[in-house]
């Protein structure tokens, strides 16, 4: 009854509090990256939207009623490989996804070697959400793509203060199509893996988004002329 009280009073208080048009003007927003947030990155995910912000992975057994509360934003969940358990709110295996999944469980690994302190050389993996590894992943100076199962894809890579952009997703696309065993589709990467912003099929060209696909009614223009198609930078 204490939980209900406590979840019902949390619930009415935010939904009292209002964002006005003009919050964002005087926020100054920190830096979020990879080397600073133990978990994900939530693009204007903080104070009335106006920064990003940082959603940290819980470790197994911690405390995750904070992380369901309705209206409040998140600042953490269970990370890769664990779940908030109802009955308890705390953060449990989830063993089939231990058990597949790589990149969770790299993650768990790191995040019990470490102790709270930064273990010298280790690397900390991005994983997706469903335990895998993302395409980019980044150690030292350096950023470079790999397949699911955390094997690098070789030539594509970049330093990493030019990697904001890069997302790895038609490296790893055309990696995977590759292993099929399919012919007939062309890929149109970058030097850093992600899809360039553009097509061509026959002797026309289309500007196409970042899973390579064509935006609907983007300009085109003749392949002999595609220095002049404005797309997307």
């Amino acid at each position: 009854m204490k939980v209900f009280l406590l979840l019902f009073s949390v619930i009415c208080s935010t939904q009292a509090f209002v964002c006005l048009p003009n919050a964002c003007a005087t926020v100054r927003c920190a830096a979020v990256t990879a080397e600073n947030c133990n978990g994900v990155i939530k693009q204007n995910g903080g104070y009335c939207g106006c920064c990003d912000s940082c959603e940290n992975y819980l470790a197994e057994g911690d405390t995750c009623f904070s992380s369901i509360l309705l209206g409040v934003p998140s600042t953490s969940h269970c990370g890769p490989g664990l779940h908030c358990d109802m009955h308890t709110f705390k953060c449990v295996a989830n063993i089939q996804a231990r058990a597949l999944n790589p990149c969770a469980q790299e993650l768990s690994t790191f995040t019990a070697t470490q102790n709270g302190q930064p273990l010298l050389g280790a690397h900390k993996p991005l994983c997706d959400a469903d335990g895998y590894y993302q395409p980019k992943q980044c150690q030292g100076s350096g950023c470079y793509c790999v397949t699911k199962e955390g094997k690098e894809i070789d030539g594509y890579s970049a330093h990493i203060w030019e990697a904001q952009h890069m997302t790895c997703q038609c490296a790893r696309d055309q990696k995977e199509y590759m292993d099929s065993g399919l012919i007939g589709r062309l890929f149109y990467c970058t030097s850093d893996g992600s899809y360039q912003n553009y097509r061509c099929v026959g002797d026309v060209c289309h500007c196409t988004d970042s899973d390579g696909n064509v935006i609907a009614e983007s300009q085109s223009v003749d392949i002999a002329h595609v220095d002049n198609l404005n797309c997307r930078q």
